[in-house]
């Protein structure tokens, strides 16, 4: 009798089904305990407030029930896998597998112990950055993350970075842990530099805060402050402040010097350093331009109030009216503006004028204009500054800077007298103008001829000064004397020709009469 396939199928899996059946009751029973066992861990961790201690020491929000409640049930699960197929006697996937998980748990109980180490790790910082207050002084100046989570950040993944090579090494993964070797040495060899290069900016953080303290209160204590705070200008500007300030940048600048060549990184640290060595050798520079701008304006404003006085008691300030352009300098002396309310009655017997509603009846109050005293003082010290900004761009090494202001003193300078040569030229056209009324009343437009043609000159004469296009005004005033010249010629030839024949007969006949006869 030939056997069916039930007897084929008999003979091939009879031997091996309690095997099979075997492996298949251990898998059962391994996800019920990995269930039951992750469902246990989630409620022991719940029961110890596993998470609101975490967040609360580690600021986190990483659920580790949850995390811990899924490693437990796999790691299980992943046991009863291995034990069901070693039942069944697959030994083409047992050994594999049982050495997978032979590497496997010690690399998950190595990184578990090394995510404790650095949760450790960020509580501590936490803690004794927050024991310094840290976090409130540097909330005080920006609203940015506080420094204590930073840094315990900082702290968390550097221990899990040093930890990684060693579970690299338990998984045996060999293409990965050349490379990352060489970099945990390399960084490992950089761990002193950067120790280093902290301890020093913050050693010389802290000297520099001391440093602007004392400067700024020795400052205070001297009374500079009272310089700024008398002119309305610099009023709020502390000059203890600002030396406490400078003070402070001249300690801190030597202290980054000093971290970035503690670091050895030639490529971050030496331009760098360069840059900070370029800053402070041009730091003396910037002291002595400020310096000296700060005394020229004392000085200027000094010399400004004093040239004003002398000149308002010479009479200075009569000198316009004298050669008459008191119409330019015309103003309302100080102290003499007076405003007439609105609501003031009118004289008594005349009608009261009401006037429309938002209607302001208050008469215009005239604009006080500057004395000439209190103008030439202005611009004392409009060149007092100037000069001293020629020597500050000078000894900052503002080469265009320093010969565009000499330019320009140079040519303030041509205005000026060419300003004067007007002034003295209009006084004189007045006084002759008024010389030739006095002595012909009926003159008055000789005395105007006069006026315009020593106004011309003058005009010439300061156009020149000022270096206003010197060939154009030349040949503009040789042309109108020219012209003028030709004039006076024609109108004399032309009109005075009869008189200009009797005058010649008259000549002529002088001349005769004087010649001896011939005969005689």
């Amino acid at each position: 009798m030939q056997p069916t396939w039930q007897d084929s199928l008999q003979h091939s899996f009879g031997p091996h089904l309690p095997y099979i059946l075997g492996g298949v009751a251990i898998l059962l029973v391994g996800w019920i305990v990995a269930l039951v066992a992750g469902a246990l861990t989630r409620k022991g961790l719940d029961a110890l407030n596993a998470n609101q201690r975490l967040a609360t020491h580690t600021r986190s929000q990483v659920d580790i029930e949850r995390i811990a409640g899924r490693i437990v049930f796999w790691a299980v699960l992943l046991m009863a896998v291995v034990g069901a197929l070693s039942v069944m006697n697959v030994d083409g996937v047992t050994g594999p597998l049982a050495g997978f998980v032979g590497t496997i748990i010690p690399a998950a109980v190595l990184a578990l112990v090394a995510w404790v180490v650095a949760t450790l790790a960020r509580v501590v910082v936490n803690k004794a950055l927050a024991a310094t207050q840290l976090d409130e002084k540097l909330s005080e100046k920006a609203d940015t993350q506080p420094m204590s989570h930073t840094l315990g950040n900082v702290a968390f993944w550097l221990v899990l970075l040093l930890f990684l090579p060693a579970i690299v090494g338990v998984l045996q993964i060999q293409g990965l842990m050349a490379p990352l070797s060489a970099m945990m040495t390399k960084l490992l060899a950089m761990l002193p530099n950067l120790l280093a290069a902290a301890i020093i900016g913050v050693v010389g953080w802290v000297i520099a805060k001391v440093v602007r303290g004392i400067v700024s209160n020795l400052l205070a204590a001297t009374g500079v402050d009272r310089f700024s705070e008398s002119n309305e200008n610099t009023r709020g500007i502390r000059l203890s402040q600002l030396g406490g300030t400078l003070a402070f940048v001249l300690v801190i600048v030597p202290t980054l010097i000093a971290a970035l060549d503690a670091l050895r990184i030639e490529a971050i640290s030496r331009p760098l350093t360069r840059m900070l060595d370029e800053f402070l050798l041009a730091v003396p520079n910037v002291l002595a331009a400020a310096a000296i701008l700060i005394l020229a304006w004392f000085i200027g404003r000094f010399v400004a109030g004093l040239v004003t006085r002398l000149l308002a008691n010479l009479g200075f300030d009569l000198v316009p009216q004298r050669i008459g352009l008191g119409h330019a300098f015309a103003g309302s002396p100080a102290g003499t503006d007076t405003v007439t309310p609105a609501s003031d009655t009118v004289a008594s017997g005349e009608s009261r004028i009401v006037a429309p509603a938002g209607v302001d009846t208050t008469p215009p109050v005239p604009a006080k204009t500057a004395s000439l005293s209190e103008l030439a003082g202005k611009v004392a010290l409009f060149f007092i500054m100037l000069f001293a900004t020629v020597e500050a761009a000078a000894l900052l090494g503002f080469g265009g800077v320093h010969a565009l202001l000499e330019q320009f003193i140079a040519f303030g300078a041509d205005i000026l007298l060419g300003l004067v040569i007007f002034v003295v030229g209009y006084w004189l056209a007045d006084l002759a103008g008024k010389a030739i009324e006095r002595a012909n009343p009926d003159g008055r437009g000789l005395a105007r001829i006069a006026r315009l043609a020593i106004l011309g000159l003058v005009v010439a004469m300061g156009l020149r000064a000022m270096g206003v296009a010197d060939d154009i005004v030349n040949l503009a005033f040789g042309l109108v004397l020219g012209a003028v010249a030709v004039s006076v010629a024609l109108a004399f030839g032309l009109g005075g020709r009869e008189a200009a024949g009797r005058i010649a007969d008259r000549w002529a006949s002088q001349y005769l009469d004087r010649r001896p006869p011939s005969g005689s």
